[in-house]
């Protein structure tokens, strides 16, 4: 919550969306952290905690137009979808991230920019095809990082997308307006994921390196392999021979 409140004084990205009046909001990164960090509902709980909290310290930073005060939700919604991600509901992540774009090409100036979210397609049909194999080689840190990678990457374009229809759906903008974006998009969304993904992997990295060395987790998961198997046998393999018995 803190790194969240803490975010929104970072300068943002102007200009790169080749929209006049618009910024991309360093928020957005940590909004998927924070989902790769807590999990889809307390990521997405202290994302919209630490912007109001912002809010609140400097009024008007989200209520001076309409698209501002959705863009509560849309960080939201990243950290959703990232933290969806993370804990392998691969199914319900996939779900949302399909419907903003069937929501996109539901408006005319989505049909007619159709062209629009092609990244957004493309990360999509990647993630399909190689994330199956990352979760296999989660014991890899290379494996992990690409993972983490794709968990962001989804959450930011999910935010992206959403952002782009609200826009579009508040100011009436013409195909001609995101035509002029198409190239420039993916690269400060990139940044924005990779932003995210470099902060998660450390302080996992340093997570698990704190557990591994720690001088009683070996005892610890040898005790709790022995209780593990003590319930077993009173309760399952003892119930086997009770019936066995009685049987005869």
């Amino acid at each position: 919550m803190a790194l969240t409140y803490f975010s929104s004084y970072l300068p943002d990205m102007s200009g790169v969306v080749g929209i006049e009046g618009t910024r991309i909001s360093s928020l957005v990164a940590f909004g998927s952290l924070n989902g790769m960090l807590f999990g889809p509902f307390w990521g997405s709980i202290v994302s919209g905690t630490g912007m109001f909290l912002h809010e609140l310290n400097t009024p008007g930073y989200l209520s001076k137009n309409a698209f501002s005060m959705l863009s509560l939700f849309f960080v939201m919604l990243c950290s959703l979808v990232s933290g969806l991600i993370i804990q392998r509901q691969h199914r319900l992540a996939i779900g949302i991230y399909g419907f903003l774009l069937l929501l996109w090409y539901s408006m005319d100036v989505g049909r007619e920019a159709y062209y629009y979210p092609w990244f957004h397609i493309i990360a999509l049909i990647a993630f399909l095809i190689v994330g199956k194999y990352v979760v296999e080689s989660i014991h890899s840190k290379a494996f992990i990082f690409i993972y983490l990678f794709f968990a962001a990457l989804l959450g930011v374009l999910s935010d992206h997308i959403a952002g782009s229809i609200a826009y579009s759906y508040i100011y009436g903008l013409q195909a001609s307006a995101f035509s002029s974006v198409v190239l420039l998009y993916p690269l400060e969304r990139i940044i924005l994921a990779v932003s995210a993904t470099l902060i998660a992997f450390f302080i996992l990295a340093i997570y698990r390196d704190v557990v591994l060395s720690s001088n009683n987790f070996k005892e610890d998961v040898d005790r709790l392999k022995s209780q593990e198997l003590e319930e077993y046998l009173n309760r399952d393999v003892m119930q086997i021979i009770e019936n066995e018995g009685h049987g005869r």
